[in-house]
């Protein structure tokens, strides 16, 4: 397996994800090939730090389901590529401008581009592979899948704001929680997934909500798994202190079932620390045994796999049997795996 596979691979991933990027080999190379060309600036800075990121790996999930649609719907093509691609700029664009939002060190492995070029050149990189996705789509001329990717852009930002606007609250809900992963991250998923099928020019808008839909339940099964591994994890596997979202002052799905757990005193404690962002990592490691030894993380990721089972019974219903969609499917399938039962 090379270059990109390699970078992706890495022993962190399950064999399930493994399986997949070995069948898409050939389309995700071209993916790459075009990320490459798409950063090219002549100012030297902007490329380098581009590439930075780009040349760092990563799953590559989003593109992988941009062309896996593509695929159940019809063949895949050079639009499909580029659509794939396109996914892929606005995404890292995305992790750029989250790395200088939170103050994170590390990225893939590497330090973070605004550790290196400081916050106001990382902003503009960001905004400049937000620039060179459209771009592409441009180029295409599809007016349906910019107006796609616009919508996706709103919801993003959105998302990003909503969260900001939550911090330090103890009393976010469960439905705010569930919110803020649908648009921060879910809809680039569905996104991903409806331009996939949008490439090859499938008729039946059932298909296509069907695919919309399953990728956002994908992706918001994606994020409560992200965020149940801020609590999970070591230092040493995901790059920061266990319980950094709370420290931050984000009440994520996880965050709330532990204060809903606690004994009312406990948690009339809690809230007040909270409310005055006077948490300390002593105390959210104490609050991160307490989760473990409840079992309360497990009933996160009992949510997550819920959205998850329900994007695929969705999905499945909506296509027709044959030996393609059926070899399609069991891809998406493993993906889906691997998202809901990932511990990294």
């Amino acid at each position: 397996m090379k270059g990109l596979q390699r970078l992706v691979l890495s022993n962190k991933w399950s064999a399930s994800l493994a399986e997949v990027f070995e069948f898409l080999e050939k389309p995700m190379e071209q993916v790459e090939e075009i990320l490459r060309k798409a950063v090219q600036s002549p100012v030297r800075d902007m490329t380098a730090m581009a590439l930075h990121l780009i040349s760092a790996g990563g799953k590559r999930l989003r593109p992988a389901l941009t062309i896996l649609s593509a695929q159940l719907a019809g063949d895949v093509n050079s639009r499909t590529i580029a659509f794939a691609a396109a996914i892929e700029l606005m995404h890292t664009a995305m992790l750029i401008h989250d790395d200088v939002i939170d103050k994170a060190e590390i990225r893939r492995g590497r330090a973070a581009i605004h550790t290196l070029w400081g916050n106001e050149a990382a902003v503009m990189c960001g905004d400049f592979l937000f620039a060179a996705a459209f771009n592409i789509l441009a180029k295409d001329g599809d007016i349906e899948v910019i107006r796609t990717m616009a919508q996706t852009s709103s919801q993003i930002c959105e998302g990003e704001v909503l969260e900001l606007q939550l911090t330090f609250n103890p009393n976010v809900t469960e439905s705010q929680c569930i919110e803020i992963a649908r648009l921060k991250t879910a809809e680039l998923m569905a996104a991903a997934c409806k331009i996939g099928v949008m490439s090859v020019g499938a008729d039946g808008q059932q298909f296509v909500n069907a695919l919309e839909s399953f990728g956002r339940n994908l992706g918001i099964a994606f994020q409560i798994v992200d965020d149940v591994l801020d609590w999970e994890g070591s230092v040493e596997e995901i790059g920061k202190p266990v319980g950094s979202d709370l420290l931050e002052g984000k009440v994520t799905l996880p965050v709330r079932y532990i204060l809903d757990s606690l004994a009312e005193n406990e948690r009339r404690i809690w809230v007040q620390r909270i409310s005055e962002r006077a948490i300390t990592p002593d105390e959210v490691a104490e609050l991160a045994r307490f989760a473990k030894e409840q079992k309360i993380l497990e009933k996160a990721r009992a949510v997550a796999k819920n959205f998850a089972d329900r994007g695929l019974a969705e999905l499945r219903l909506s296509v027709i049997n044959s030996e393609n969609s059926n070899q399609t499917l069991y891809f998406l399938e493993r993906i889906t795996q691997f998202i809901v039962q990932r511990r990294i």
